[in-house]
């Protein structure tokens, strides 16, 4: 058995993609994180409100405001809303969901997305 012979009868290294794991990796419609956000609003919130990130909130629109609660208790109002957000509540039924996303503490202000 001289070197020859194992040269000639040893496995060659084969390079090949495993096209299953290549499958697997590639990102399709659901793999991919939607990249847009979804409209946030800044809420004035009262003093003493119970609010933490991920509550749900209720978002009402009254005669002389834009009123969020948390339940049955009145967490905040929204500031300064814009035309079309008043369009989209009132054509809505005056009333629309959301979720906190931020609590800024110090300004005693929190951001809250429509849904």
């Amino acid at each position: 058995m001289g070197i020859e012979f194992l040269t000639r009868t040893r496995t060659t290294i084969r390079k090949h993609i495993d096209r299953k794991r290549v499958e697997l990796a590639t990102p399709d419609l659901f793999t991919q994180q939607p990249t847009d956000q979804p409209r946030c609003a800044m809420i004035s919130l009262k003093k003493g409100a119970a609010v933490k990130e991920g509550d749900r909130l209720i978002i009402e629109l009254s005669k002389t405001a834009i009123t969020v609660s948390h339940g049955n208790n009145v967490v905040g109002v929204y500031d300064n809303p814009s035309p079309d957000v008043l369009t989209n509540l009132s054509s809505s039924g005056g009333t629309a969901g959301g979720i906190v996303r931020r609590i800024m503490k110090l300004s005693g202000k929190a951001e809250v997305s429509f849904c």
